[in-house]
């Protein structure tokens, strides 16, 4: 765990600083001491993009591979815009005549006994 510096610290720090290196050289030590803070940094963002860009070959990689698995199997094998709108259509066609209304659907006898038909057979 990362300890918290709060303002006493930072003065105590500070006060201490410029009595081990001088009023003279404290200028030149923090610079010295940011440009290594910023070289860490740079350092940490470097290694955290590394690991952001293994994360995503790997899931290109997946994505590759469900891809080839799809196309071994013949489903992705006419991928293709003009297919696409081919199956479009046939799905469309198929729905509509099925649920076109303008022609009645067959009456289907019933066994059970309606009671209106068993009226009608007597």
């Amino acid at each position: 765990m990362i300890p918290q510096i709060g303002f006493s610290e930072m003065l105590v720090i500070a006060i201490l600083a410029l009595v081990v290196v001088g009023p003279k050289d404290l200028p030149g030590m923090m610079r010295k001491a940011g440009q290594f803070v910023a070289k860490l940094k740079m350092l940490g963002q470097e290694f955290k993009d590394a690991f952001d860009q293994i994360g995503q070959d790997d899931e290109l990689a997946e994505l590759r591979r469900e891809m080839d698995e799809l196309k071994s199997l013949g489903k992705l094998s006419n991928l293709s815009d003009e297919a696409f709108e081919e199956d479009m259509r046939a799905l469309d066609k198929d729905l509509r005549e099925g649920t076109d209304v303008s022609t009645p659907a067959p009456k289907a006898s019933s066994k059970d006994g309606d009671p209106k038909e068993a009226k009608d057979d007597s």
